[in-house]
């Protein structure tokens, strides 16, 4: 699309650099000239608003990426904690498993030793408590407190080891949270990696679009500065016309006639917006278009013939002033009947319709202008010219 836009623009530039170099008696540079940088420019301005569109879309999509990406760090952030927590707990456990087993291992050993002191001792050791006690009471307690500290020492080894199995079995629980964790944060980063790769393409997205937006504004420009060379160009020229040949005296009384023959009242294109046949593009047509081939073309109202010639995209082409700011202009014509200083008269004979310039066939393209053929505006001739029962087609 960009190229496109750039070879239309080259195109303009072109066409109206070779448009100002001709050199002729008559007007280089045409109101049809100026329609046509008009209706680019438009186009130009249709593309920008699409853009602005697109730009002002991807922005908005940009800014929510923005939120999701900052949400999924911060649940990264949140996941991290708890990994840290849940490493910092398994830490603990081991530490307390760790000691434990050392307790454990001190405590057996000890029992082990006094296991080992019981064996050796053997019958000697009963004996040595049966004759140092005073009686067979004070035997049996002696020997029940023996008992009892054997008793008590593997009892208690029997809990280090239960509560070393019960520390395990914890330690096991968090680091099967932590596997669960982990596996949601890899998850999580898989995610905000996504959404930081979408988030990177619509900011090239972005960026292309702006150059686009600056292309096309800097063309709109362009085209902008070219009307107004163009419409200097035209009062230049009206100017030097006008010079040579002076103004019409008249004064135009507001009413225009029909500028052919009651029996050609086919109107093929009406003015304002259109559809142009090719692509059904928009133009804005400053005149209606009258379908007729080669039959005489008579002067709407008397007045002075400030151009007649051949001007770019008009064809063969003539311009009337009538006076108090009211010009009439007619082309695609084959040939004159006036030049460019004379004085006419309503229904006096000016030319030979044709299909000379831009044309799609043979019609007498017909304009009013108020106000001035270049600094004035043009109006729908239909509302100042007295006609038949017209037929569009």
């Amino acid at each position: 699309m960009r190229k496109k836009i750039l070879v239309t623009l080259f195109t303009a530039t072109v066409s109206l650099v070779l448009i100002f170099s001709l050199v002729l008696n008559v007007y280089a540079v045409s109101q049809s000239d100026i329609d046509e940088l008009n209706d680019k420019k438009s186009k130009a301005e249709d593309q920008l608003d699409d853009i602005n569109s697109q730009k002002d879309s991807a922005e908005d999509e940009l800014e929510d990426l923005k939120g999701q990406v900052a949400e999924a760090e911060r649940q990264l952030d949140s996941l991290n904690a708890q990994l840290d927590e849940l490493n910092d707990s398994i830490s603990a456990k081991e530490n307390e498993i760790k000691e434990e087993e050392e307790e454990i291992e001190e405590k057996d050993n000890l029992l082990k030793e006094r296991m080992v002191a019981l064996y050796e001792l053997g019958d000697t050791y009963y004996l040595d408590v049966l004759f140092n006690s005073e009686n067979l009471f004070d035997f049996l307690s002696s020997y029940s407190i023996v008992q009892q500290i054997v008793e008590a020492d593997t009892s208690l080894i029997n809990e280090l080891e239960e509560k070393k199995e019960q520390l395990q079995s914890d330690k096991a629980e968090l680091e099967s949270n932590r596997a669960e964790v982990q596996t949601v944060k890899a998850e999580q980063e898989k995610k905000s990696t996504e959404l930081k790769s979408l988030q990177a393409e619509k900011q090239k997205v972005i960026d292309s679009l702006s150059e686009d937006q600056k292309k096309l504004e800097k063309q709109i420009q362009e085209f902008e500065d070219a009307i107004d060379d163009a419409q200097d160009e035209i009062r230049k020229q009206e100017a030097a016309n006008n010079a040579a040949n002076g103004k019409y005296e008249g004064s135009f009384q507001g009413v225009l006639e029909w500028p052919l023959s009651y029996s050609y009242n086919i109107v093929t294109s009406i003015f304002g917006n259109r559809t142009a046949p090719t692509a059904g593009a928009s133009t804005n047509h400053g005149a209606i278009d009258i379908g007729v081939s080669y039959v005489p073309v008579y002067a709407p109202a008397s007045g002075k013939v400030i151009l007649a010639g051949y001007v770019s995209g008009y064809g063969n082409y003539i311009k009337i002033d009538h006076g108090n700011g009211y010009y009439t202009a007619f082309g695609h014509l084959s040939s004159f009947n006036v030049k460019a200083g004379d004085v006419v008269s309503t229904g006096q004979q000016i030319a030979i319709s044709g299909n000379t310039g831009v044309t799609t066939g043979p019609h007498l393209h017909y304009e009013v202008y108020i106000g001035g053929s270049s600094k004035g505006y043009r109006v729908d001739p239909l509302q100042y010219t007295s006609h038949p029962s017209l037929i569009y087609h």
